[in-house]
């Protein structure tokens, strides 16, 4: 069992990058690098949906003119990527991902060894020896019909959603609700977080579904949505839907990264298009396009501030605990899908 750890350090682990420049793309290095970039005319980025890199075209192209940026989004991107690398179409420049869908490419070289500080990127965000770049984290939170359902009536914590009283109120999805229960089980260890599965789909009737499940909370047929991602949340509040959400403890957070592709076919637009991601301009527009949250240091949120201050419990998702999460997430999906 692998203990919750309130330690500051780790924080460096998600934190957001800040480039050494504070005129990021004004510096010398950005310059060079942006020059060649245009040279070669075009990049593309690919994502875990269209929703996470349709925003890139526009502020990149404002930041940086002349280079004509390609996108393509789906949930199995990595064995598309993989795919493509063995029939030797290298199309992809630049890979965006979480810690799982990055590292089938670092375990197969197809992950360039890039340079990240002569970007911009501080030496904490840097993993796998420089084979990708910490960028964002996702946190899993308790969405509620706010029309049917009072804030201060949802949970604050996972636990109390075990109570009797939710039992046929609640929707998951069949994806998201595993690497959950995963994150939950480094600070609970296995034997809770099953039980804790268990009794979800079983005694509390939680509906499990690959369908989306915004409709089923707005229309009020499952009034909460458990182990949604914040800022998916928010984009359903953007397209008038009458839900919330709350962000219970222990705080389970996931991590995205951003990759280069070893065989990129235009490896400075590449790695232009890398470094500006990393930046506090990249990530602005990132944020105002996708309403990505900062649960580090530098987020001003209330929840970042607890987690800076270490007043809430979190679950971190770094490399050094993924093969454990990994592994808790495979045992748990056939539990939750009721294979098991």
């Amino acid at each position: 069992m692998i203990r919750f750890r309130y330690v500051l350090s780790l924080f460096a682990a998600v934190a957001i990058a800040t480039p050494a420049h504070a005129d990021w793309a004004g510096s010398p290095e950005i310059k060079a690098l942006y020059e060649k970039a245009k040279a070669e005319g075009k990049v593309h980025v690919w994502g875990t949906t269209a929703g996470a890199v349709d925003w890139v075209p526009k502020a990149f192209g404002a930041a940086f003119p002349g280079i004509d940026v390609q996108f393509h989004g789906e949930n199995d991107i990595t064995t598309k990527a993989i795919s493509e690398a063995r029939a030797g179409r290298n199309q992809v420049d630049v890979f965006l991902n979480s810690l799982t869908g990055i590292l089938p490419l670092v375990q197969r070289d197809l992950a360039a060894n890039v340079d990240w500080a002569a970007l911009g990127a501080p030496k904490d965000v840097v993993a796998f020896n420089g084979r990708a770049a910490m960028t964002y984290n996702i946190a899993y939170t308790i969405a509620f019909n706010k029309n049917l359902v009072k804030a201060e009536d949802v949970p604050k914590t996972w636990e109390a959603m075990l109570d009797p009283a939710y039992k046929g109120k609640m929707v998951s999805s069949i994806f998201l609700m595993p690497r959950l229960v995963g994150g939950l089980s480094l600070v609970w260890g296995k034997d809770k977080a099953i039980q804790f599965a268990r009794s979800m789909i079983g005694a509390n009737d939680t509906m499990v579904t690959r369908a989306p499940r915004e409709p089923v909370i707005s229309s009020g047929e499952r009034v909460y949505g458990i182990g949604e991602i914040d800022s998916q949340v928010m984009r359903w509040q953007q397209g008038s839907l009458p839900i919330e959400y709350v962000v219970p403890e222990p705080v389970v957070l996931g991590q995205f990264l951003v990759a280069v592709l070893a065989k990129a076919p235009n490896p400075n637009a590449a790695r232009l298009l890398a470094g500006w991601i990393l930046s506090p301009e990249g990530k602005a527009a990132q944020a105002k396009a996708v309403l990505i949250n900062d649960y580090g240091p530098a987020g001003t949120g209330e929840t970042a501030k607890k987690i800076q201050a270490k007043q809430i419990q979190v679950v971190f998702d770094t490399p050094d605990l993924m093969e454990t999460r990994e592994r808790a997430i495979a045992e748990m999906g056939p539990i939750i899908s009721g294979q098991r």
